[in-house]
């Protein structure tokens, strides 16, 4: 966690102290309701609020403050902007720490998934330190930055987008030498327009690298293979990692059990089997890029055999569990047509009859309707038994279904939380596997809890 003076903070963001230069702060605080004393209170604009406002409520709280505006009482630093100050501060921090290994994580799907299976690889010879939760934006990145312990060895850092830019503007504060892409999907494209153009936001990440790092990229995607693509990686080192066997890191012998997956991970001349407590062709994959990191950065094959074991799941992301001789597959972080295919394939694999709850991927702009209809379609053929869709979108879901065949007494769709979860419970029973999917603002996790099969 950051230690510094006032004095040492307004070299590094170019700001006026005021009052005393000597005081020391440890850590930083953006949100007035959790600062703790020591800290350093970052007041950052927003679209619903402004925390200058909160100032006046942090008298004998916080040691200092960061503002764009005069704090009478107060000790601190002030700025032109302070969501700029934040930025340029935990660059500071960062090249002050100086991990040996800083590993960049970006891509449309698995982001998080990748950065906890890539730390826990890590964390069996390097004191590491990775991304809490889901803070890998503009604020989220710095706040990351700043809490960094003097004498971390190894960084995992994730990097979220929504537009062109975030990227560079993210990776020129990481500073990578070890870069992951996870894969090119459809998330964003709200935005961006095509899956091209996310790719080339995505590659916004090489311009806070220096010129031979490591780049560990979905090679089963086409987009990151082309030879414009390949031209940006000219000074950097490649490695591959996917299903194919032309690519460098692969898998083999693949088993899926009940609760586990277990698989040899194949890399040039080494090949060891790993076992994951999880399932989907997705999590193979995520390990496969936590792997190819660990061997990037000379982690023994047995510390990634016992890191990739450790693995958990974290917060809302997919939990597979037994409540009421119910099985549940609660997956309500996200959602977008990549990761709804891959929990329904998980679904898919499961005992019993299938119910698949079903709820708006959102930010897909133009292809919304057509993606959840395809969605919808890809339910039946992969064997789901009933269908839940909920959200307005999530109409077309049900429409696909039907059209590929599922009865119409199998479909359900609804707009209202409530009613959706007494069609559930009208429906399950004891011996049933069931699925709950959709992007993160449809809070399915209410909907588990009105049908009592939270964990």
């Amino acid at each position: 966690m950051m230690t510094m003076t006032l004095a040492e903070i307004a070299r590094a963001v170019d700001g006026t102290v005021f009052g005393d230069p000597a005081i020391l702060v440890a850590g930083i605080s953006t949100d007035s309701r959790k600062t703790e004393e020591g800290e350093l209170f970052v007041a950052l604009r927003g679209e619903r609020f402004d925390g200058h406002d909160f100032i006046p409520t942090l008298r004998g709280r916080c040691a200092a403050v960061l503002t764009e505006e005069d704090a009478p009482d107060f000790s601190g630093v002030k700025v032109k902007d302070t969501l700029q100050a934040l930025g340029a501060l935990s660059a500071y921090w960062k090249k002050k720490v100086s991990p040996l290994y800083t590993v960049g994580v970006t891509g449309s799907v698995g982001k998080t998934t990748t950065k906890d299976l890539i730390a826990s690889v890590l964390k069996g010879k390097f004191k590491t330190h990775c991304t809490s939760g889901n803070l890998n934006n503009h604020i989220g990145v710095p706040i990351t930055l700043i809490r960094i312990e003097e004498g971390t060895e190894a960084l995992v850092c994730e990097m979220g987008m929504s537009d062109k830019g975030e990227i560079e503007y993210l990776s020129g504060l990481v500073r990578p030498n070890v870069a992951v892409i996870t894969n090119i999907g459809t998330s964003h494209m709200e935005n961006l327009g095509s899956r091209e153009a996310i790719a080339e936001a995505k590659l916004e990440i090489l311009r806070g690298m220096e010129k031979g790092s490591v780049l560990v990229l979905d090679g089963d995607e086409p987009l990151l293979r082309t030879q414009e693509a390949k031209a940006l990686f000219e000074d950097h080192r490649v490695i591959y990692v996917g299903f194919h066997t032309e690519n460098d890191v692969y898998p083999m012998d693949i088993y899926k059990g009940n609760d586990h997956l277990s698989f040899d991970v194949v890399a040039g001349e080494k090949e060891f089997r790993v076992t994951l407590p999880a399932l989907g062709d997705h999590f193979i994959k995520n390990a496969l890029f936590a792997a190819a990191v660990g061997l990037a950065c000379g982690v023994s094959e047995d510390h990634i055999i016992t890191g990739l074991l450790a693995y958990s799941p974290t917060g809302l992301r997919q939990r597979i569990y037994v409540k009421n001789g119910i099985r549940v597959i609660a997956d309500c972080y996200n959602a977008s047509p990549e990761s709804m295919q891959a929990a329904l394939k998980v679904l898919e694999g499961a005992e019993g009859r299938k119910l698949a709850v079903l709820g708006d991927m959102l930010e897909l702009g133009c292809l919304s309707e057509t993606a959840h209809r395809k969605v919808g379609s890809l339910s039946t053929r992969l064997g789901a038994d009933l269908l839940f869709s909920y959200g307005k979108v999530s109409y077309h879901t049900m429409l696909g279904a039907v059209e590929e065949g599922m009865p119409k007494e199998n479909a359900f769709h609804t707009l209202d939380p409530k009613v959706l979860s007494e069609a559930i419970l009208s429906q399950l029973r004891e011996g049933d596997t069931i699925l709950f999917k959709a992007s993160r603002k449809m809070k399915l996790e209410e909907v588990i809890a009105l049908c009592g099969l939270e964990e």
